[in-house]
């Protein structure tokens, strides 16, 4: 683009006509009634479809879930039934005969149930019953998992999470059940390792979708039944808490990138949830295409509906109209009557257009004075503003300038014109100052643009311009005004705000993080640990829900620094913090550093048994770091010592209590041996403490 050139005078908007404004006109209306038209069998069609859908992902689902049911009910029963032998539960003090009868039990069950692949049973006194299997020398069943699992269901039936068989490959779960010892008490567990392969077959089966996909996941929100075995144990965000919602709801969540229409039904032999998904857009494209397809007729009816009745109104409106705009236009320039004068239909176009022809010649003269005098009262207000008011033609080339141009830019208004716009705008400015004025001229857009300006004695400063179009009769522009301020002192101003308000939000930020996080560990501070506690505690004091707390300390912490060095030691911390941080996975729960090596987490509707697990896990995860620690006298590693506590039937009035509660648990933990957790609740019927290796 040429210096100083920004339209071409020439080119002008397409002139319209009667005919062409009649058919738009007339396409329009088809096109809006065309259009809802479509729309409410759109919206009817997508209702439609997606209960369809709906209804077939609910169908399926309580499919699985009675499947899932079913199968895990018979074997819920049998090992009920094998929980309740006496020999079974007596193994510890029977003969060898006794405990040969009990395997050959367990052998006839296998064979009778193609679906059991192992029972076996184990002792606190180390005796392991099982056919075709020898446990090694030191073998401790107390020690197993299902062993465990057991004897914290105790009277209940505890189902564990699936694991594939090493030898056969097969997806197996274990299924166990405390053994009441006759003297009373529990001693040990029968187990029996049933086969899922038939169950994840099943779910595998895609009846009515390509993208449907059926799974199982715990009360905790872990995927433990599904096709796709890299998913084992892990949790979708969005449906990770359904276990808390009632049965059997339709829902619709993100993963990843995809989402789903899907539904979830509760199996109530295993506590588990069945969810049943589809990808939306499997369900949504059949959908678009029918809607595109209707779009698309709704369209051609409508131009055509248009087409037809253009062609109709045209023939009785666009010629008296065209003749009536000829008589109007000739009035206004003045011009006379060439050749024979049309001769109007005797109705309200013919009536109008002689009506006009007279007023024309009337109102031009008065027009005309009018607009002279206007001349004058604009040319007095533009020589008394403040700011310069210049006028250019579109290609840039200013007409004239008002006083203020000496002021401003240091000329006399007679010097300017002729010059360029651009000669007063800094030459990095010229392009930005050009696409505003292209802008402008296109899309009426009137500012305001800042840009760096230049006197007349080549120094710059700031300008505010204000951009306008003068029109002539046909709306075509023909001149641009141009409002100029100079704002060099409101730039110096505004930069010197925005830099404090940036030093202010700095400090503010910087105060904020340091009120709330320990500076050591990255966590929660003991000042933002005590404010939550106490928000939480409220929350359980008005509506009863669930709340949990666990106290941690580093076993022989001081040893350590004394020997490793405080270096040392404030990285075992860091490490510590990060492993807890890792741990605690719900947004809703807090793990704050209490003060020295002590670590707390605050659990909001959690109960007991569920923090007792998640301090089971803690300790395990910071033994699993393998953090020397040569003066201790509980493990070569670093170990921890927990306390476990809930807030349970309104007992305890404050969250002091519960965090003294925690801290008498967590030395309990250390009198016991260390590198283990205590749980010690109070209630009505007096405080309880269970202890947990």
């Amino acid at each position: 683009m040429k210096k100083g050139s920004f339209i071409n005078s020439r080119n002008s908007p397409h002139k319209s006509s009667i005919k062409r404004e009649i058919f738009q006109s007339s396409t329009l209306l088809a096109l809006i009634v065309m259009t809802i038209f479509g729309f409410l069998l759109s919206a009817l069609l997508y209702h439609s479809e997606t209960s369809k859908a709906r209804a077939l992902i609910n169908r399926t689902n309580h499919g699985v879930a009675l499947f899932i049911d079913g199968y895990f009910t018979e074997i819920i029963n049998t090992i009920a039934v094998l929980g309740e032998n006496k020999e079974i539960r007596g193994a510890m003090v029977l003969g060898d005969d006794a405990r040969q009868r009990i395997l050959d039990g367990y052998r006839s069950i296998t064979k009778a149930n193609n679906n059991i692949t192992y029972i076996y049973s184990g002792y606190e006194n180390g005796l392991m019953l099982i056919n075709d299997w020898t446990p090694p020398a030191g073998f401790n069943p107390a020690s197993r998992p299902w062993y465990r699992a057991a004897m914290a269901a105790k009277s209940g039936t505890s189902i564990g999470l699936p694991y594939r068989e090493i030898k056969t490959k097969e997806w197996l779960v274990s299924t166990s059940k405390a053994l009441k010892q006759p003297g009373g008490g529990y001693g040990g567990a029968v187990t029996v390792d049933c086969s899922i392969d038939q169950v994840i077959h099943f779910i595998a089966q895609h009846d009515d979708y390509k993208t449907e996909i059926s799974f199982v996941i715990d009360r905790f929100g872990k995927i433990i039944i599904h096709p796709d075995q890299s998913v084992l144990g892990k949790s979708i965000p969005e449906i990770k808490d359904i276990h808390q919602q009632e049965s059997g709801c339709d829902l619709t969540y993100h993963n990843g990138n995809v989402e789903y229409f899907a539904h979830f039904d509760r199996i109530t032999s295993t506590d588990w949830t069945v969810v049943t998904a589809v990808d939306k857009k499997e369900i949504l494209r059949p959908i678009i295409v029918e809607v595109l397809s209707l779009v698309g007729l709704t369209g051609v009816i409508a131009v055509v509906l248009g087409l037809a009745q253009s062609i109709l109104l045209s023939r009785r409106l666009s010629r008296p109209m065209v003749e009536l705009g000829k008589k109007i236009k000739a009035a206004i320039a003045g011009d006379e009557q060439v050749g024979d004068e049309y001769i109007y239909p005797n109705n309200e176009i013919g009536i109008m257009a002689r009506e006009i022809g007279q007023l024309a010649a009337k109102e031009l003269t008065a027009k005309t004075h009018e607009l002279e005098a206007s001349e004058e009262i604009y040319k007095t207000i533009l020589m008394a503003s403040p700011d310069d008011i210049t006028i250019a033609d579109l290609s840039g080339n200013i007409i004239m300038v008002s006083e203020a141009a000496n002021r401003i830019f240091g000329y006399d208004p007679d010097e300017v014109p002729g010059m360029s716009v651009m000669d007063f705008i800094a030459p990095e400015d010229h392009e930005r100052a050009r696409a505003n004025i292209v802008k402008m001229i296109h899309e009426n857009y009137p500012g305001p643009n800042e840009y760096r300006a230049v006197r007349k004695d080549r120094s710059c400063f700031d300008i505010e311009v204000n951009n306008s179009l003068i029109r002539d009769r046909q709306g075509n522009p023909v001149q641009m005004v141009l409002i100029v301020r100079d704002i060099t002192n409101r730039k110096k101003a505004e930069q010197q705000i925005q830099t404090l308000v940036r030093q202010l939000e700095t400090e503010r930020d910087l105060a904020q993080r340091n009120s709330l996080t320990d500076s050591l560990t990255g966590l929660s501070n003991r000042g933002f640990f005590d404010t939550f506690l106490q928000a939480e505690f409220s929350r359980h004091t008005r509506s009863g829900t669930q709340l949990s707390l666990i106290m941690i300390d580093v076993d022989h912490f001081k040893n350590y620094n004394d020997h490793y060095g405080h270096l040392a030691g404030d990285n075992c911390l860091r490490q510590i913090a990060s492993t807890l941080k890792a741990m605690v996975e719900r947004g809703t729960d807090i793990v704050a550093r209490y003060g020295g090596e002590e670590f707390v987490v605050i659990l909001p509707d959690t109960d007991c048994q569920g923090a007792a697990a998640l301090a089971g896990r803690i300790a395990e995860s910071v033994l699993e770091l393998a953090l020397p620690h040569a003066t201790s006298d509980t493990s070569e590693f670093v170990t921890v010592s927990l306390g476990v506590t809930s807030a349970t039937d309104h007992v305890l009035t404050d969250g002091s209590q519960l965090v003294a509660l925690a801290d008498q648990a967590m030395y309990q933990a250390k009198n016991n041996g260390r590198n283990r957790y205590v749980v010690l609740t109070a209630s009505k019927q007096g405080t309880s403490i269970t202890a947990r290796p």
